[in-house]
């Protein structure tokens, strides 16, 4: 694929933009704007805090990192990954890299010597930091992507970055709160985008498969590289999977030791969603159909078919499997057909990335609250499209406003505790916005490539 102008959008229309929204833009950020940033950052400051408490300062953590940091443990002490349990009983639910990568931050059982090891409290602390650097890093390299010739520190440059997160805000604050990955996962994601728009494919698909090595559920964003017919970026790919999933382990544990592990993963969390008679070790943990307030059509299906929770069965109905199958076949056949001869332009890129994104959360049968972080590439995509046809400007057009502001509205009322917003959580309330959100942007991405077909 040719390499993409990156300034081709801001250039083209800023010759004929009013001297006022150009000044607006670039103008500094007023008082009132400083002290909203001052506010969200003390915000994030005070979750923190409550994290730290919720994770290392309760007789029992609050939170998934103990998971991650307990498998590390095992790593390190060569115990089996799978077979170790955090101070709840959870087990650990990824492939192994990324329990060999967080070696650092390990955490051993408290009958275990703790000597080489950070307290769990400076672990927990750090890995809440990371996973904040990363929700700050994706929004400002896919904003850089998209707009390269905003002024830094202008108005413009601003909200490219912060309005995003405020459509996101739910699911991340509930991603880093609960000291889940997925804010890793689509700075990965963002890393992948932006290397490609540099023309750097082979980092570009790198990157892409790290995401997918971590969570596994990524693997379909392969179609993108595939979609811009970049095939050093599928390769780049695959060799960094083979790396991973094959080189790094069996530096830990030696080649048999590695596909071992591997296998695990896929006995263990992938084969019991698919097969009956699998292993369902983890039915209470993970594939239980009232296990976690799953945002699947599966789930929301299931909970239709058996609205009391208290008699619903926790397998899942023949029914709802089928309609979800379905359901995802379509949604990834319509995106790849959407993705043919792709428009080069970085803002509409940027918006079928964030498509994927959004079937690889719907198209997972356990798809959790905590997942909406994952449509985060889509919302910026669409935020940032219309920033670069109203150059100079700081804000989106009227559309796209309120169709941002609807879906994070939508999606955050099913996380507040309570019964009416349990049944929104279970029912599929924020599955339906996020199809939507999912459909527009498809919609947006087709109609783009009709119209610069020929450029």
């Amino acid at each position: 694929m040719r390499a993409i102008p990156r300034s081709f959008l801001t250039v083209r229309h800023r010759a004929s933009a009013p001297a006022r929204t150009l000044v607006e833009g670039s103008s500094r950020l007023l008082r009132r704007e400083r002290f909203g940033l001052a506010l969200l950052l003390l915000l994030y400051i005070a979750l923190g805090v409550v994290t730290e408490i919720r994770s290392a300062f309760q007789s029992n953590p609050k939170t998934d990192f103990q998971v991650y940091a307990r498998a590390a443990w095992a790593v390190r002490a060569g115990e089996d990954l799978y077979a170790v349990t955090d101070d709840n009983g959870w087990h650990y639910i990824y492939p192994p890299p990324f329990a060999i990568l967080l070696a650092p931050l390990a955490d051993p059982y408290p009958f275990a010597s703790h000597d080489g090891y950070l307290p769990f409290w400076l672990s927990s602390a750090i890995w809440y930091l990371i996973g904040f650097a990363c929700v700050v890093y994706t929004v400002h390299s896919l904003a850089g992507a998209v707009l390269p010739d905003a002024d830094r520190g202008a108005r413009r440059w601003w909200s490219a970055r912060v309005i995003p997160t405020l459509f996101c805000f739910s699911g991340i604050t509930l991603t880093i709160s609960r000291g889940q990955v997925n804010t890793v996962v689509v700075a990965l994601v963002a890393a992948g985008f932006a290397a490609a728009m540099r023309n750097r494919r082979w980092v570009s698909g790198a990157w892409l498969a790290a995401a997918a090595v971590l969570k596994i559920i990524p693997v379909m964003l392969v179609l993108f590289p595939l979609a811009r017919r970049d095939w050093r970026g599928a390769v780049g790919g695959l060799l960094a999977a083979a790396v991973l999933l094959v080189a790094l382990p069996a530096a830990v544990w030696g080649l048999p030791g590695a596909l071992d592990a591997n296998r695990k993963t896929v006995l263990l969390v992938l084969a019991p969603v698919i097969q009956s008679d699998g292993d369902h070790s983890r039915q209470e943990e993970l594939h239980g159909a009232n296990s976690t307030h799953s945002q699947s059509v599966q789930a929301a299906i299931h909970t239709w078919m058996f609205p009391d929770r208290e008699t619903r069965p926790n397998v899942v109905a023949p029914v709802a499997k089928w309609a979800h199958l379905l359901s995802a076949a379509a949604m990834l056949g319509i995106s790849v057909y959407a993705g043919r001869r792709l428009s080069r332009y970085p803002a509409d890129q940027l918006i079928y990335l964030g498509c994927l994104c959004a079937v690889m959360m719907l198209a997972t049968p356990i798809s959790h609250l905590h997942y909406y972080m994952m449509v985060m590439p889509l919302v910026c995509g669409l935020w940032l499209r219309s920033l670069s046809l109203r150059p100079g400007l700081i804000s989106a057009d009227a559309k796209t406003m309120w169709m941002l502001s609807i879906w994070g509205f939508v999606t955050a009322i099913p996380m507040l505790p309570g019964m009416p917003f349990e049944w929104l959580r279970e029912a599929g309330l924020g599955t339906a916005a996020t199809i939507l959100l999912w459909a527009q942007g498809l919609r947006i991405v087709v109609q783009n490539r009709e119209l610069h077909a020929n450029d």
